[in-house]
């Protein structure tokens, strides 16, 4: 763990009633930044993510998960079942001394809990409140139940993955949640230097649906201009060829490849000693790789078999042909470049000691985020909050 240093949001509180993914990532990127980011839990209802394997050892926890480590380093933890009233004038109270309060619940949830951003406001003008759900807050489907891989699926995302006449796949990933909070935590920056100028506050609204759709814009696209409807293409591109990955020595050990110019065509085929390729009919310009690209990576299969990803890579990246191993979990935790850029973190967790976490997602020159403490223990700070809340005074 770094040592502590004035951060970009010191002085900024936040009020953190999120579950499970995109929330908590939005609040985790604002923390390392500095901001107090204080989480409401239900005592009977943890956050799900607490649950999450992998767990510190396999055993199982509260308070060893992987996944919540990751998404809740360096907040505050308190316990509060919101379906009390004095609870919810706990939240109220703590409201008045704080700058935001994000949370990721259907839309109507807030408001039946008595704390929607017309509440909130009241007690607070100049807040910035945060809603992340799966359809957003208006519409005939706001209240519509979300996952991520349901969000993949309604954005026709998992229709372009996979193979030609393959069935529809999803993301190795939650993409549309992690890219939510990273939307989240942006426009939560936009609406704190807009209230700086005006001293406004305001309440956002994000869809996950929406976010996704903003990262599809060819298949979006190729539907709103030509009416056609995109096909999975696997690894190939539109038009780059080659393009793809390729096995290599090693069991399953595969590289990838992409061939952008007609320089970079020549090269790769003097880098395999494949001379003839370029004068080859078949592939002697862009459209003709294109056409035969079952041919050519064929070629280009034989000549990867036969030698480790990192080689490859090696030699492409010499005459700058983009290449790079695929890699696994044990391959990018032992990957050089992301040591010597200090990409993992240590921090000593109280439960289960000492591990490593991938760390801040962005580095300043001036003023570089941490991650300052571990995740918290189920119900850490509830004492801290409740004599908070006597320091502040009523809500009314």
């Amino acid at each position: 763990m770094r040592e502590k240093r004035s951060l970009p949001l010191d002085t900024i509180r936040i009020i953190d009633i999120t579950t499970t993914w995109a929330g908590p990532v939005c609040t985790a990127m604002l923390a390392d930044m500095g901001a107090e980011v204080i989480k409401i839990e239900n005592p009977s209802r943890p956050d799900p993510s607490r649950r999450w394997i992998p767990y510190a050892e396999g055993q199982s926890g509260l308070d060893r998960s992987g996944y919540f480590a990751v998404f809740n380093r360096g907040k505050k933890d308190c316990i509060l079942d919101l379906k009390q009233p004095q609870n919810v004038e706990t939240v109220k109270n703590l409201v008045k001394t704080s700058d935001i309060l994000v949370e990721n619940y259907s839309p109507t949830v807030m408001d039946k809990l008595g704390l929607g951003y017309s509440v909130l406001k009241e007690i607070k003008p100049n807040l910035i409140m945060v809603s992340l759900s799966g359809y957003g807050a208006t519409g005939p489907d706001r209240n519509a139940i979300a996952y991520g891989t349901i969000l993949e699926a309604f954005t026709g995302l998992s229709s372009l993955i996979g193979y030609p006449g393959g069935p529809p796949l999803r993301c190795g990933t939650v993409i549309s949640d992690h890219l939510s909070a990273i939307t989240a935590a942006f426009i939560t920056l936009v609406a704190l230097h807009h209230r700086y100028l005006t001293g406004e506050g305001q309440h956002i609204d994000i869809s996950e649906t929406e976010t996704l759709l903003t990262c599809m814009p060819k298949a979006v696209m190729e539907f709103t201009m030509n009416r056609r409807i995109r096909q999975p293409s696997g690894n190939r591109d539109d038009v780059m060829a080659p393009h793809g990955c390729y096995r290599c020595q090693g069991e399953d050990k595969w590289v990838a490849i992409a061939v952008g110019t007609e320089q970079e065509w020549r090269d790769l085929c003097l880098v395999m000693n494949r001379t003839d390729l370029i004068s080859d009919k078949r592939f002697r310009d862009g459209f003709g790789r294109l056409k035969n690209q079952d041919e050519l990576d064929t070629i280009i299969s034989e000549w990867t078999a036969i030698q480790t990803p990192i080689d490859i890579m090696e030699q492409l990246q010499k005459v700058n042909i983009a290449c790079g191993p695929v890699y696994s979990a044990e391959d990018i935790y032992s990957d050089r470049h992301l040591r010597a850029r200090a990409f993992f973190e240590e921090i000593d967790h109280p439960e289960v000691g000492k591990r490593e976490l991938p760390g801040v997602f962005a580095k300043l020159s001036k003023t570089p985020g941490a991650i300052r403490h571990h995740d918290p223990l189920f119900g850490e700070h509830t004492d801290w909050l409740l004599r908070e809340q006597y320091r502040i005074g009523p809500s009314n």
